[in-house]
């Protein structure tokens, strides 16, 4: 099984708090588990073994008139480069510790409400990690159970949403357990592989405020105290702070020519708090008067993914991937419940991937080393 293309999404809005126009959702957002050959010591692997880079296009359901039809149309078309590096700093069967980063560059060719105007472009958030994988049941990496740590991650704000809000950056860990395995052996030719897999992640924004800000805009608003005064404040809506991750995926290889994944994911964030009671004075005909806090107000936000791919190798080192993603907010812009398998934000995509390594080692059976799924 080979790794594949990764996939984008335009815009991640978590109730008005967009964290980037052009993100990896999968790629990331679902990272690929990296190919191990069967174990044999004596094979020599490039330490940038498991790295690609990718070209994708993006297109919204919507655009493409799929789905029920939305009060508002909002079409999006997408295309992406980008890489994901893999550096091996230890690789044993059994045992390996690599340094990760995964980084890309989108433009955005429609005029949709995820960027400010036409034809933009911007990078997406950079991911760096630092990954530890052992074997913890089973003879050899191709067939057994291996465990992922993830013990520092970290999301800088390099796309233009997340810097321009006023983010710092992203630190969190990430564990996954993968169970890797052929399925009915010796009776297919090729062989039918799987790797299932769960993962949990965890990661904490550090931001200048609690609320997007951006000190090149000096815009005038009335205090509370009824004066008039220049802020840099952009929304009313308060940033994410915390995300849990909780992502399972099942693929299937048919040799090494086509792979088929299949994951499902809900991540939980919680905003920053607001002040429970506000006094507002000289904009109020009686003189001052006390805005408290909804009793229905909620930090709590949930976001769900559903993804389906299949990948095929064109040719040694190229393969095709084609998919259907839908990552959303559970509750809509227009307060109701979005489905796990479609929404207005759902997409297909379309991408090319290389994979260098392929061309400086040696041709071999190969299966999945997985790593956990990741946004």
């Amino acid at each position: 099984m080979k790794p594949t293309v990764a996939k984008s999404l335009r815009l991640v809005v978590l109730c008005g708090a967009s964290l980037s126009w052009a993100v990896p959702v999968l790629a990331q957002e679902a990272d690929r588990a990296d190919p191990t050959p069967v174990d044999e010591p004596a094979q020599k692997r490039p330490a940038y073994y498991g790295s690609f880079l990718f070209w994708e296009h993006n297109v919204s359901a919507e655009t493409v008139g799929v789905g029920n039809d939305v009060q508002s149309r909002n079409p999006s078309y997408t295309m992406g480069l980008g890489a994901k590096a893999r550096w091996y700093l230890l690789d044993q069967p059994g045992r390996r510790l690599s340094l990760r980063g995964d980084v890309g560059v989108y433009r955005e060719f429609t005029n949709s409400d995820s960027t400010t105007k036409r034809g933009e472009t911007s990078p997406s958030d950079t991911e760096l990690a630092l990954s530890y994988s052992t074997r913890i049941r089973g003879a050899a990496d191709s067939d057994g159970t291996l465990l992922e740590l993830r013990p520092l991650t970290l999301v800088l704000p390099t796309s233009r949403a997340s810097f321009n809000a006023g983010r710092y950056f992203a630190a969190g860990a990430v564990v996954g357990v993968s169970h890797v395995g052929p399925l009915l052996k010796d009776r297919f030719k090729p062989e039918l592989g799987s790797v299932l897999s769960f993962m949990a992640g965890y990661k904490r924004w550090f931001a200048r405020a609690t609320v997007p800000t951006n000190p090149s805009f000096e815009l005038v608003r009335v205090t509370s105290d009824g004066r008039s005064a220049p802020t840099d404040q952009l929304s009313g809506s308060s940033l994410i702070r915390d995300e849990l991750s909780f992502i399972g995926r099942w693929a299937l290889s048919f040799g090494d020519l086509v792979t088929w994944t299949t994951d499902f994911g809900l991540q939980p964030a919680w905003k920053y708090d607001v002040a429970d009671q506000v006094d507002i004075c000289g904009v109020v005909a009686t003189g001052c008067t006390t805005v408290e806090l909804g009793e229905d107000d909620s930090r709590y936000l949930l976001r769900t993914l559903f993804n389906v791919e299949l990948a095929f190798e064109l040719v040694k080192s190229l393969s095709l991937a084609v998919g259907y993603a839908n990552v959303a907010n559970q509750l809509g812009p227009d307060g109701r419940r979005r489905g796990m398998f479609y929404s207005p934000d759902a997409s297909f995509y379309a991408g090319l991937a290389f994979t260098p390594h392929e061309l400086a080692t040696k041709p071999k059976r190969s299966a999945w080393q997985a790593g956990p799924a990741t946004f």
